[in-house]
This record gives C-alpha cells, structure tokens and sequence, in this order.
C-alpha cells in the first residue's frame, strides 16, 4: 500500500468517508425501482430500515435518493440514535450529507425522562439540537414548557423557549417571552418579563434564575414578590416559593397597602408563614394613612410580625421620627394593635408644635391611627419655649404625666407627684410680666392651637413664687430635669437618618442622681432592719 501513488491514496480516502456518510437499506418488505417513472429513487415498502453511521431510522414506506443521498419517509416514522435519544413522527425528509432530519407531524423527541413534543420539528445531528418552530411543548418530570418557537440539546440538556412562553409545575405557572431550561438540573434562567404565579406568591421578574425543583430563585434588576400582606422589590430579591421566604439586598422596599405603610432598606428578610419582616441597614418606614402627612420612622432595624390575630411593629436604636406636626426620638419602641399602644423606652423625646415632652419610658394611646394621649413615666417634663426671649421656657416636672391630643396637637397637660412648674404669664397685650414657680400639688395645663400655654391650674395646696423679670436670677429660670436638646429634633424626612447624639444631657445626669439617691436609701434601709 505504501507504494501507491499520492493521488491514488486521496481517491480512496475520500471513496471511504463517502461511504461512512452514504445512507444505507437495511431491510424492507418490497424494493421498487422503475427508470420509466422516476429514474432518481427507489421506493421502499414495509418494514422499512435504513441506517446512516450510528443513526438508525425506520417507517412503512419510504423513496431513497441514493445519488443525492437523501429520503423521505412515510408512516409510523422512528429514528434511533444511541441508547437514549429517539424521534417519532409521521413523515421524515433525512439529508445524509448535511444531516438534518425533518419530522413533521405528531412529532415526539426522547432523550431519557425528556420529552419533546411538536408537528413540525428540524434535528441536526452534528449540533445535536432539536428545533420547533410552529409550537411546541418540552415534558420533563416536575415541569411542561410551551411555547412558538424552541429548541433542545440533549447533550447539554438546555432548551430555549421564544414567543409565548408558559412553564406549567403543579404549584405555579410561569408566564414569558423568552426562557433558558436546563431539563436536568431543572433551572430555569429568566431573561425577560417574566410572571410566577404561584399558590401564596406571584413574582415579577425581569432576570435570573428560578430553580423549578427546590422552589429557590435569585432575581435580579428590581423583580419583586407579591405575597399577602407585602410585596417585596429590590436590585437583588432572593426567594424560597416552597417554604414562602425570601430576602432581598440594595434598595429594598416592602409595601403593605392594606396599612397604607412602606418599609425600605438595604436588607430585608421576609417570612410568609409567620408574616414577619426584618430589615436593617438604612431602614426607613413610611405611613401615610393621614392625607398629606406622611409619617417617616428610621432606625437601626424594624420588624414587622402577626403574632396570632394581632399585629406587632418594633424598631430598635437610634429611633427617629418626622411628621409635620409631631417628631420624636427614642432608642426603641414597640407597637400592637392588641391593645393600640406604642412603648417607647431608651431616653425618648416627643416634640408637637413648640412643646417638647420627656421622661424615662412613655405609652402612646392611639385611636384610629393617631395620637390619642401620651402617658410619661418617671422624671416626666413637658417644656415649651417663650418666643419673645429664647431664655425663658414654660416648665413642668414629675411622677407622671399624661399629654391629651386633639387633631394631633396636645391640648392639655396633666402631671401628678413632686411636681414642679415655671411658667411665664402674659398680659392683655402678650408680654411677659414675670415668672411663675410652683411645687407641691398636681398640675393640669391648657394650650390652645399654637401650642402656648393658655392657663394652669394647680391643686390642692401648691406652694408657689412670682418673680418680677427684673428680679429673676439664671439659676431660678430652670427646674431640675430641665434639659432642652433642641438639636435632636427632626427638621425633615431626610433628617431621620441623623444619628442620636444628645449634647446636653442635664436631663439624664439628674436621672442617674436620682437613681443613685434611691439606691442609698435602700442601702441604708437594709442596714436599719439589720
């Protein structure tokens, strides 16, 4: 052989690859040729078997063109290839030299637990890819997927969906116009508009990934989930659909309409189930179920939960509150509709008009989603500041206080035990005419619309002073817990991201005086009964 000439060899290189790539007869019951008729096939009839390399393909009838090595076959048409894949249909145009395969009608690809249902289906063999072009549906064993035009690898086990896309799972429904599906893994990746519609969530989705097994997905470009009673959006929106939890990272906003409230962060974690909600890092709660007053809360973080029937709000350090007319600052509150009460603890302030009020804890009564009075516990002051002369302020200390509100301003002041007042009386033309001091007895103040203080009254037996300004010294124009952090106030929406930083802290130096004076006389108590 290794005489031979160049050329020779060339021949019958190329002799043989010819005959690997012709198309051969395998078996058939009746071969018909006649010139006469049609001189450029042969006919085949009846267990009809023809074999290309590896391929094997079977039909009732079929005409063999033998020079352009292509067929076409008819009925019951079956191709083989491999141990796993396989194609059913009702007519077959095979090219051998190209070899692409033309199923049409009735058309079923397998490719193990892979079914590929369509009437009019183009396989090509050396991509090994399946294509539909007129409809058609891919059925694995969790999901159908339907759509205009697709197709199919089986090597890769990917299939693309275009036009109309539905992706049926017995817990949701997928809606989109284009869809990557890897049949393996069950993934599918999510490139375009896209709508779950599942039992207790819908998701909207713009791209990612949605794992059809597990129910897990990861979505991107401001999607979202819509799922009773928030819908949750965010840059990045990680959700479990099977177990109804989800997280969502970089300008998050849970909205709850039913509450005419938004919550938003950079973070937030969200549980269907127990209808809780966690967000921190840059947290921000809007409520605007009164028209034209929105109310801005921030804190380090919120939680929302439903704890049986009821619902409960929380939000912890470094607390800030704006609305037009009432702002507050605390380290932490706590709110249920159980009872419709709002606990405030760690130092907190409330600010309505020119009133400031202050005291170690306080309980917000609401009625109706507003204020309806405002109990002050312990070291209780409400202080309002005289605008003629910025040095004189209306003052009252004690035991406990209770601020009454009408149209979200308070009206009336009372304050019982150790109480202590200084304020500023007026007369018939609104100038100042002295100082007031009073202690001993109960307090009860009126303000009217602006704020000011419009009458006092003290009861039972106050024992009181009145200074003329002119005698007034600096050391008499406070009481003890007078402390007046003006700065920590809330200026504006944007202003509730301010950290909390008291710079004049008298209020909680006398506090921790009287703690201390408390803790002796316990001490010594204890000494006494030894």
């Amino acid at each position: 052989m290794r005489h031979l000439p160049i050329v020779l060899l060339t021949l019958l290189s190329v002799f043989c690859v010819q005959a690997q790539n012709m198309i051969h007869i395998e078996h058939a019951n009746t071969l018909e040729f006649d010139e006469a008729v049609n001189a450029e096939f042969q006919m085949l009839i009846g267990d009809v078997q023809f074999r290309h390399d590896s391929v094997w393909m079977f039909c009732d009838t079929a005409h063999f063109f033998k020079a352009s090595n292509t067929l076409y076959a008819y009925g019951h048409v079956h191709i083989k290839q491999g141990d796993t894949l396989t194609l059913d249909g009702k007519t077959l145009y095979y090219d051998g030299n190209r070899k692409i395969a033309q199923i049409r009608t009735d058309v079923v690809m397998t490719n193990k637990d892979v079914q590929l249902f369509t009437d009019h289906l183009d396989y090509d063999r050396v991509a090994n890819i399946g294509y539909f072009f007129f409809g058609g549906k891919i059925v694995d064993p969790t999901n159908v997927l339907e759509s205009s035009y697709g197709r199919y690898s089986p090597d890769t086990k990917m299939a693309f969906f275009k036009d109309e896309v539905v992706l049926t799972h017995p817990d949701f429904v997928m809606n989109t116009d284009t869809l990557n599906y890897n049949t393996d893994t069950r993934v599918a990746s999510i490139v375009s508009p896209t709508q779950i519609l599942g039992d207790s969530a819908t998701i909207f989705a713009f791209r990612g990934w949605y794992n059809t097994l597990s129910g897990e997905s990861e979505l991107y470009d401001r999607s979202y989930v819509l799922s009773s009673p928030y819908y949750m959006i965010g840059d990045t929106v990680s959700y479990d659909q099977s177990r109804g939890f989800g997280h969502a990272r970089s300008n998050v906003q849970l909205v709850d309409s039913s509450k005419a409230m938004i919550l938003s962060s950079n973070y937030a974690y969200y549980h269907e189930e127990q209808e809780m909600a966690f967000l921190t890092n840059k947290t921000l709660l809007r409520e605007y179920s009164q028209k034209d007053d929105t109310l801005y809360l921030h804190a380090d973080t919120l939680m929302t939960r439903k704890d049986s029937i009821y619902d409960t709000f929380q939000a912890y350090h470094h607390v800030r509150v704006y609305r037009s007319n009432l702002q507050a600052v605390c380290d932490s509150l706590f709110y249920s509709n159980r009872d419709s009460i709002l606990d405030i603890n760690g130092q907190p302030i409330i600010w309505s008009d020119n009133q400031q009020v202050r005291g170690n804890h306080m309980k917000m009564f609401m009625k109706d989603n507003t204020a309806d009075y405002l109990h002050v516990e312990r070291n209780a002051s409400v202080i309002s500041q005289e605008t003629a002369d910025t040095s004189y302020y209306n003052q009252s200390s004690g035991d406990d206080l209770k601020a009454y509100f009408l149209n979200n301003k308070v009206h009336r002041v009372t304050i019982e035990g150790n109480a202590r007042s200084i304020y500023i009386p007026h007369n018939e033309d609104d100038e100042m005419i002295g100082m007031v001091s009073l202690e001993q007895g109960d307090i009860e103040m009126f303000m009217d619309s602006a704020g000011q203080m419009e009458r006092i009254k003290v009861a039972p037996q106050p024992k009181g002073k009145f200074f003329p300004l002119s005698l007034v010294k600096d050391s008499d124009k406070r009481i003890p817990l007078f402390s007046w952090p003006i700065e920590l106030r809330p200026t504006g929406p944007e202003d509730v991201f301010r950290r909390n930083e008291i710079k004049d802290n008298r209020f909680a130096e006398e506090t921790r005086k009287k703690g201390q004076s408390a803790k002796r006389s316990t001490r010594n108590n204890r000494r006494t009964i030894k």
